[in-house]
Formats: C-alpha cells, sequence, structure tokens
C-alpha cells in the first residue's frame, strides 16, 4: 500500500530521459487496463505531468501521470486503476481521484481526472512553460529547494508552490502558443 504522505521530499538531480521512459511504461499499463474493461474510449488523453515531465528540473523521484477522462468515469476508472495495478486510491472531489503506485521500485502518482476539469490544464500548462522558459525552470527548482528545507509535510511543500504556478500561468495567457492546452481562466 503506497501512502503519498510518508513520500520524502527530496529532490534528486533531472533524470528527464528515464523518467519519460517510466511514464511511457506506465501509460501502456493503464491503457491496457482500460482496454481490458471496455473504458478505453473514455479516456481523452494521457499526460507526462510533474517536474520529471520537465527537462534539466530536480524533481522527486515520483512519476505523475494525469489521466483524462469522460467526467462521469472519474470513480469508475481511479477504481479500475488501483483494482487492476494497484495501489491507493483518493477520492479528492467529483473531478479528480489519485491513484498513488509503485512499480518495480518506481514511484507514480497516477491522477485521475474529469475532462472538464481545469486541474488537469493547470499541470499540462505549468510543464509547458517550464520546459520552455529556463529562466522560470531554474527560478522553480530554486523555490522547490527552499520549500522542500523548510517543510516534511507535502500539503505546505505543495501549498509553498502556488503562487509560483499562477504566475506561469500567466506567462501562458500571454503566450498563446506556449501551452498543449486551453490555460484555465483567472479564478
Amino acid at each position: 500500500m503506497v501512502d503519498a504522505d510518508r513520500d520524502p521530499i527530496k529532490l534528486v538531480p533531472a533524470d528527464h530521459e528515464t523518467w519519460r521512459e517510466q511514464f511511457v511504461a506506465e501509460r501502456e499499463r493503464v491503457r491496457d487496463a482500460l482496454s481490458r474493461a471496455g473504458l478505453e474510449d473514455d479516456c481523452e488523453r494521457i499526460e507526462h505531468v510533474g517536474s520529471t515531465a520537465v527537462p534539466n528540473l530536480a524533481a522527486k523521484d515520483i512519476v505523475d501521470l494525469d489521466i483524462v477522462v469522460a467526467d462521469d468515469v472519474v470513480s469508475e476508472v481511479s477504481k479500475l486503476l488501483a483494482a487492476e495495478l494497484g495501489g491507493t486510491r483518493l477520492e479528492n472531489s467529483g473531478e479528480w481521484h489519485p491513484v498513488f503506485r509503485e512499480h518495480e521500485g518506481q514511484r507514480f502518482n497516477d491522477h485521475v481526472f474529469a475532462a472538464s476539469s481545469d486541474g488537469w490544464r493547470v499541470s499540462v500548462v505549468t510543464r509547458d512553460v517550464l520546459a520552455a522558459r529556463p529562466d522560470r525552470r531554474e527560478e522553480y527548482e530554486r523555490l522547490k529547494r527552499e520549500l522542500a528545507a523548510e517543510h516534511d509535510d507535502l500539503v505546505a511543500y505543495s501549498e509553498g508552490k502556488s503562487a509560483f504556478v499562477e504566475r506561469l500561468l500567466e506567462v501562458a495567457r500571454a503566450d498563446d502558443g506556449i501551452a498543449d492546452c486551453s490555460v484555465p481562466p483567472r479564478d
């Protein structure tokens, strides 16, 4: 059983190629599980997100996937993934259920999002801006290192990045071509 609250906030040097290979393998495991259950048509996209998806960025050694599905199957898909692939499933909201997994020593956070949710869009836009803007990527890594040194609580660590992520969304709003999806509107 994987307990995300017990994940250490430890950044490791960038290993983008390995993390990308791990993402591809996990994406195939997810697609196979969805196919066996007849849910493949309900899956709109599977994205590699988070710091492991950005070249030249230190990260926690946990590969994040956003699995974007039809709004009415979020619960069904997250239950299926936990049952078929293993892991710990949470119901954060009606539109987002993460499944925290480990496979052959590699940790994964499989985030099942409703297609209508802005949550997955924020992840994709953040990834795309960090990949396109080395100055923002370096600033983000410094912030992550500071937060990791200050906090051993994952919630506090994550909340500490929120204002920075909002600034990245502003960068994307100012540059229409920078992101692989529409930028969520301001709150």
